[in-house]
């Protein structure tokens, strides 16, 4: 557990939507992002999942896709090529998740193709599936979302972290 969080960590459940949006997911170990899982592979049966650090969460096993969507309690969908992004899967996992009641965001890293037919259309499903669509510029910014998704820092616990936000004060 992270001593900088509330009680509760969100189970939160990243989902790479193409390759480019894989390799995202995987360099988030190295933003210092712990605690989540990557689905790894897709399946109605056996879906994979893969730690992020230490202290991920354990969803179901065996467990096809929908289950572990299901057991989140967030779902973030990971884009980068809007040409990537498979309809089907993004549909299957945001029913999964809402029925599950999990809350679910989309959030698209350096988005490319936007003006391509298959990339409008993958737009148009996210915004029809999920609570959220966000577009940053880089995975750092991923990776502080996802930091807030999970819980935050206590500031009561660690005063420096409030001083360091606190808003400076001319003299």
């Amino acid at each position: 557990m992270n001593p900088l969080r509330r009680s509760y960590e969100a189970r939160v459940l990243v989902v790479p939507l193409g390759a480019g949006s894989a390799q995202v997911a995987a360099s988030l170990t190295g933003l210092g992002v712990a605690g989540v899982r990557v689905l790894s592979k897709s399946d109605p049966a056996v879906a994979m999942t893969t730690p992020i650090g230490e202290f991920a969460w354990e969803p179901p096993s065996p467990a096809g896709t929908a289950e572990v969507a299901e057991s989140a309690d967030m779902v973030v969908l990971v884009g980068t090529d809007l040409v990537d992004v498979a309809a089907p899967t993004v549909r299957e996992v945001c029913e999964a998740a809402r029925r599950g009641g999990g809350l679910i965001a989309a959030v698209l890293v350096d988005p490319e193709n936007w003006d391509d037919p298959v990339g409008a259309s993958a737009m148009a499903t996210l915004r029809q599936e999920v609570d959220m669509l966000v577009s940053v510029r880089g995975p750092k910014l991923l990776a502080a979302l996802l930091d807030v998704l999970r819980g935050g820092a206590r500031a009561e616990d660690y005063p420096e972290l409030a001083l360091a936000h606190e808003p400076q004060v001319p003299a």
